[in-house]
Parts: structure tokens; C-alpha cells; sequence
């Protein structure tokens, strides 16, 4: 059975999958969905250092050691593709295809002046920080929403500045030619929170021939809860395209 794992993006927790799960084959497929430290009813701390792309690819590693993975396809969504692409540079011989949808920038990008103090009132007020998470979809329901904030509410203020700290400091573009593993981007032409242009920056600094991309035209930045039939099958049809060529280069190498 092949093995699927799944990483959330920055404020979101493993609730944001719930459609995507719902639109895998339950009998082609293990799927693997985790909470990054801080995130759903996972540890937290008051430290922001334990909330960076490379400590939550450190733990991602952790958790592929303890469950014994290997040869599985490596999802990330939003932050969680930063996450995965720095597991992926450290680790990719663990991993047969990688997914990077709606990524953070991957080059990183600029902090307005006084951005950390903005963050710290926008965290104390009632409604938490959320961004664009697909809720407007007609399929979306009410409970749906309330599973997804109420993980939201629990983040510690630390893992905002943390991560947005982390995402702003990221430079693992120029390195994404090291990937030696079949690679699909997924993007949406209305993502106003990573911007189109970088998703496909960061789609171009991948090996031509063995990057993929996938465009969904008029939606935003959670293409995993506004299209997850769309997804679900783009992600078995690639998954089972990166099983055959593992397969392929294992027995190539035997010869």
C-alpha cells in the first residue's frame, strides 16, 4: 500500500485535510496526517525558535524514524511546503515523490516595519488569525469551520511570530535543483497569500525534468478544502506515476 504524508501549512492544523482525506482511496492508500508542534492538541512551548520550518522538518523526520517510512510521497501545503522541501533537501532518499502546494515562498520575503507588534494585538483580539482558508467553497460546512478555527485559537502567539519569522527568512529556492525526486507544484491563479508569481518561481528552480505544476484557475490558497476531488486525484494519479519510476530506477540500478 503506498504511503502518503501530509503537513499543514502556518496558523492551520491537520483539520485543514478533512476533504482531501475524504477524496483518497482508502484501500490504495496509508495517509499519514500530523499536527506540527504547537498545532491541533500537539505540544507547545513559549519559545519561538520551536517554530521554524527547520525544527518542523526535524520533527517531520522524527516522526518518518518512528513510524519506519520510507519510499512514500510527502505532501505540504502553505508553510508545510517549506516544511517539506527542507525535509526533502536533508532527506529525500526516504521520499519517491514530493508535493508542494500553495507553498510560502521559497526565497522568502520582506517584514513591513513593526509587523511583530501588529501581530502580538491581532493575536489577543476574539477572532483568531486565520487567512485564506477556502471557507467560502459551497461544500464548506459550518462544522468544518469550527474544527479548523478552534485549533487556530489554540496557537500560542508564539508559533505566529515564529513562523512568520521563519517563512520571511527562507532561502531554499536556489537549492531546489538538488531535488532528485519527482516534484508537483500546485498553484491557484487567485493566491493572493503566496502570489502566483511565486509559486511559479519556485516550480521554474526545480530540475525540468522531473518538476510537474498543476494550475487551478479562480481560487485562492487552499486548493485542499475549496477543490479536494481535484486534488485527491491529482495526488493519486501523481503518486502512482512517482511509484513506477521509483520502481523503474530501482530495477535499473539491480541491472
Amino acid at each position: 500500500m503506498d504511503v502518503l504524508v501530509l503537513v499543514h501549512g502556518y496558523a492551520s492544523s491537520a483539520a485543514i485535510w478533512r476533504y482531501t482525506l475524504e477524496n483518497l482511496s482508502p484501500d490504495r492508500f496509508r495517509v499519514i496526517v500530523l499536527n506540527n508542534r504547537g498545532a491541533g492538541e500537539s505540544d507547545r512551548t513559549s519559545d519561538e525558535n520551536d517554530y521554524t520550518v527547520e525544527t518542523f522538518a526535524d520533527d517531520l523526520f522524527n516522526v518518518v524514524e518512528a513510524l519506519d517510512l520510507d519510499g512514500f510521497t510527502l505532501i505540504g501545503h502553505s508553510m508545510g511546503g517549506a516544511t517539506v522541501a527542507q525535509f526533502a533537501l536533508e532527506h529525500q532518499d526516504r521520499i519517491k515523490g514530493l508535493v508542494l502546494m500553495d507553498s510560502t515562498p521559497l526565497n522568502g520575503r520582506s517584514l513591513q516595519d513593526g509587523w511583530e507588534e501588529e501581530l502580538r494585538e491581532r493575536a489577543n483580539e476574539p477572532d483568531p488569525l486565520a487567512g485564506d482558508l477556502g471557507f467560502n467553497a459551497p461544500h464548506v460546512t459550518e462544522d468544518f469551520k469550527r474544527a479548523v478555527m478552534a485549533d487556530i485559537a489554540r496557537n500560542p502567539v508564539e508559533r505566529f511570530i515564529g513562523g512568520l519569522r521563519s517563512m520571511a527568512g527562507l532561502k531554499l529556492r536556489d537549492r531546489l535543483g538538488e531535488i532528485n525526486v519527482p516534484t508537483l507544484v500546485i498553484g491557484c491563479d487567485q493566491d493572493t497569500t503566496v502570489g502566483f508569481d511565486n509559486i511559479i518561481a519556485d516550480y521554474q528552480a526545480l530540475p525540468p525534468a522531473l518538476r510537474h505544476l498543476q494550475i487551478y484557475h479562480g481560487f485562492g490558497h487552499s486548493p485542499n478544502v475549496e477543490v479536494p476531488r481535484r486534488v485527491g486525484t491529482l495526488i493519486e494519479v501523481f503518486s502512482d506515476m512517482a511509484w513506477e519510476l521509483d520502481l523503474k530506477a530501482e530495477a535499473e540500478a539491480i541491472r
